[in-house]
C-alpha cells in the first residue's frame, strides 16, 4: 500500500475515503462513460456518498481526476443542444477504483472489529 501513496491520486483519494465520493463516481464510471448531469444524478440516487452530490463538487473531483489521469473526457456533440462532456475511466481509474475497495474494506474489517469488541464489552457489563 506505501507504494500507492506515493501517487497523488492516490494521496488525494485516501484523504477523502470518508466521505466516499471519489470511489462512487469511480464505481459509477466503471459501469459505463457518463457525463457530469447523469453522473450527479447516479450519485444521488445511490446513497453511497456522505455528501450531497451537487454540480460544483462533482465537477471539481472530475477535473482532478482528469489532472490525475483517473479520467478521460471528450466532448460530444452529435446530440441536438449544447456539447456535453463525457467522462470515461482509464486504466488507471480501474486501478484507483481497486485501491478504494482495499481502502474501503480495510476501514470497513476495523469498524467491525470495533463493534464486537464494544457489543462483548457490553454484554459482560
Amino acid at each position: 500500500m506505501q507504494e500507492e501513496q506515493q501517487n497523488p491520486a492516490y494521496v488525494y483519494i485516501t484523504g477523502r475515503i470518508d466521505k466516499m465520493l471519489v470511489p462512487t463516481l469511480l464505481y459509477q464510471l466503471a459501469q459505463k462513460p457518463a457525463h457530469g448531469y447523469e453522473l450527479i444524478q447516479k450519485i444521488n440516487e445511490s446513497g453511497f456518498s456522505e455528501i450531497e452530490a451537487d454540480p460544483a463538487t462533482i465537477y471539481r473531483n472530475l477535473r482532478r481526476m482528469e489532472e490525475d489521469g483517473l479520467v478521460i473526457s471528450h466532448w460530444e456533440t452529435e446530440h441536438t443542444g449544447p456539447a456535453r462532456r463525457s467522462y470515461q475511466l482509464s486504466t488507471e481509474g480501474h486501478q484507483a477504483l481497486d485501491y478504494c475497495v482495499q481502502l474501503i474494506s480495510e476501514k470497513v474489517e476495523k469498524m467491525q472489529a470495533f463493534l464486537e469488541e464494544y457489543r462483548r464489552e457490553v454484554k459482560d457489563r
